[in-house]
Parts: C-alpha cells; structure tokens; sequence
C-alpha cells in the first residue's frame, strides 16, 4: 500500500517511518489508505499453470543484529501465532494512528494470507520493527487475478524509539535473502504526505533520493505509471523489484498493467 521513510541524520540513511504535518493531524489523506490489514486479498495459488507456478517455497531467514540497545532478532515469515503473543512498542504508531493493538491485528492477518510475510525486528520480546509483503488488493489495477507472482512490500516501519540502528536495511536484507522472491516482482509506493518531513529537515526531492537509495540496495528500481496515487505528487515513488530468475513473459504481464491509457502504452512500447 505505501511505505514510509525517516532519515537517520547520523549516518544519512534511510529508516523507519514518520507522518509529515503538510497535512493536518486527523485530516482525510489522498490516495490509499493506511496499511492496516489487506482488504480483498483473493487466495492465488489455486488454478496455477505454466508461468504462473513458483519456482520455490517461502524459507525462513533469522539474524541478530547487535545495537547499542542490545541484540535485535529479525526474522521474516513470522508465524501469526508467534505475532500474537508479542508487545508492540509505543514508537511503532503511524499506520495504526498510535493504536498498537491495532496495528498487532493488521500484521496477524497479513501473516495469514496467501502470499503474506511479515518481517519483523524483536527486542526483548517487543516488536519493534516491521515489513508487510502480501498480495495488492483486488481492488487495485496490480491485484487481477491470474498473476501470483506479483507481489507489494506494502508497509516498512521502525518504531521512532529503535531509529539510527539499521534495522530497515536489517529487515529488507532478511526478506530478500529467501529465494522465494528470485522469480516473483514486487512493488512498493511512497506518498509524500506520509513522510516525516518536518521531523527529517528534508524537502520531498531529498526524501524521495533517499528512499530511491535504501531500497535500490535490494533490487529495487524506479518505474513510471499512470496510477492516479502515484501521480497525485511528482515526487511519490513507484519501485519495482524484478527477480533475477523472474521471466520475461511476467515482466511483460507485469508492464502491461503500469498504463491504463492505452494510447501512453502504445508510445512507451509496452
């Protein structure tokens, strides 16, 4: 659904999330909504043939990340019941409108869809960081049936407690260490008026490059479309993860989706 980016001024790097105030606090925002659960997510693995069938399982992948808040377990394909059971810190607050319980809810059902993997940072028993993988909505022009190898990084979050410790590059290393994304396509957005400006020092453009170079480091790339939440603000982010195994027939399947305007398509070759 969309990611959100904050700036860790020590070391220039890209991490975690925050909400700029260019919108004011409680206002109706444009585009999709917060990423608080996975609406109409339709089970894709059945009715799967040729090109449509994955190459590999999902695996699971640990690593412990030693901070100067101690050691920080990340783990991806995190078990439901396993998310249940945690403490969710305060600092994790910006998808869920500072209701962790809430947010605990979200990350528990996209842990138990089809396609769904939440990756998460662990402290001391406390979730305190995450990223949600699972399938766009139906509802979405990236959600039609028929391509279960298409998947969305829908949501990355730091809590604001556990910033300047590495832990988003932690958590996307982590996910894309499984091979199960080799031959699949991801997609991600970034909306600028969920972006922690005020609280970074940046203008959009500059936030904007640094989201382009954190998740750059993990395959992603930036790619046009005439998705009307893309292209409400010149500087929002579309990047696209192509496997290194994925086929050019997906690749194909995928481009014909980035246009409804046909007469675009036609000039950008797809």
């Amino acid at each position: 659904m969309f990611n959100l980016f904050g700036k860790d001024r020590k070391r220039g790097k890209v991490e975690g999330s925050g909400a700029g105030k260019t919108i004011s606090e409680g206002a109706e925002r444009p585009g999709k909504t917060p990423f608080i659960g996975v609406a109409g997510s339709a089970d894709r693995s059945k009715g799967k043939t040729g090109d449509e069938v994955d190459g590999t399982s999902p695996s699971k992948n640990t690593r412990e990340l030693e901070t100067e808040k101690g050691p920080i377990l990340v783990e991806n394909h995190c078990p439901a019941e396993k998310l249940e059971r945690m403490e969710v810190d305060d600092g994790i607050c910006m998808f869920s409108r500072h209701d962790p319980s809430r947010q605990l809810k979200a990350l528990v059902s996209v842990s138990k869809d089809d396609g769904g993997n939440v990756v998460v940072g662990v402290h001391d028993g406390k979730l305190v960081s995450f990223v949600g993988i699972h399938y766009p909505a139906e509802r979405e022009r990236w959600g039609k049936p028929g391509y279960p190898w298409l998947l969305e990084l829908g949501a990355i979050e730091v809590s604001r407690n556990y910033r300047k410790l590495g832990l988003a590059e932690a958590m996307l290393g982590v996910a894309f260490d499984d091979p199960y994304y080799d031959d699949k396509i991801l997609l991600t957005t970034g909306f600028t008026w969920h972006w922690d400006l005020e609280g970074t020092g940046m203008d959009k453009m500059q936030y904007r490059s640094l989201g382009i170079s954190m998740f750059g480091h993990y395959g992603f790339m930036e790619m046009a479309t005439d998705e009307p939440n893309v292209t409400m603000d010149s500087a929002n982010l579309f990047l696209v993860r192509i496997g290194e195994d994925a086929s050019f027939s997906r690749y194909q399947r995928f481009a014909s989706l980035l246009f409804a305007n046909k007469w675009e398509a036609v000039l950008r070759g797809f």
